[in-house]
């Protein structure tokens, strides 16, 4: 089974430590893996002159994103807009350039499933969510693919299942291994300015590598 995409927003959404970064209004970065497994660095940057943004650094993907990019953007969609790029990454989709509208629309949708039954979607949060992807011309600049609405309704139901592999709720003991992995991997988070993220997720895919196929 491919590995999660979205790890974050599975493990801090789902479990506790996620109900206390989404509780504190908090957008979820990293995380997230490639198409092959492999861990994509998701990097803090306050001179990136979008919200997110993929790239290829050493030879490798790389999320860089800016928490400080159009600041009237709400948690939930800095966290769908990182997830979407994660999306992109995943689905083997070139990190650099601009995705076609179908690309697009398959990643937003496998970016809206994810953060779904993460627990990150909410039915009440989406409409509120699509209303801030409204985006007027200017912003469109800082984010990345083309131009589009964001009808997230019209997605194939479980668009991302199989891209991310979320656990069932009824996993306690995967849950209980997952969460103490989980708990360093946010607060190492906050080091992602030093651009020290990649050995964050390293340690945690190490780590959840010994909880076992959920």
């Amino acid at each position: 089974m491919r590995k999660a995409m979205w790890i974050v927003g599975m493990v801090l959404a789902l479990l506790a430590g996620g109900a206390r970064a989404t509780d504190a209004g908090e957008p979820i970065y990293g995380g997230c893996v490639d198409a092959r497994g492999a861990a994509v660095p998701a990097l803090s940057d306050d001179q990136l002159p979008a919200v997110v943004a993929t790239g290829i650094e050493a030879g490798r993907a790389v999320i860089r994103y800016n928490p400080a990019a159009l600041p009237r953007l709400l948690p939930v969609t800095r966290s769908f807009l990182f997830a979407q790029a994660c999306a992109r990454i995943n689905l083997g989709y070139p990190a650099l350039g601009e995705l076609d509208a179908d690309q697009a629309r398959r990643a937003d949708c496998a970016a809206a499933d994810s953060l779904r039954r993460s627990g990150l979607l909410a039915a009440g949060a989406q409409p509120a969510l699509e209303a801030d992807l409204k985006l007027a011309e200017d912003e469109w600049a800082w984010v990345s693919g083309p131009r589009r609405g964001f009808a997230l309704d019209a997605c194939p139901s479980g668009s991302g299942r199989g891209l991310y592999g979320e656990p069932a709720a009824g996993q306690p003991g995967w849950n209980a291994c997952v969460r103490a992995c989980a708990a360093p991997l946010y607060r190492c988070q906050a080091r992602c300015a030093a651009g020290r993220c990649a050995d964050c997720e390293s340690a945690y895919a190490s780590c959840i590598a010994g909880c076992g196929a959920p």
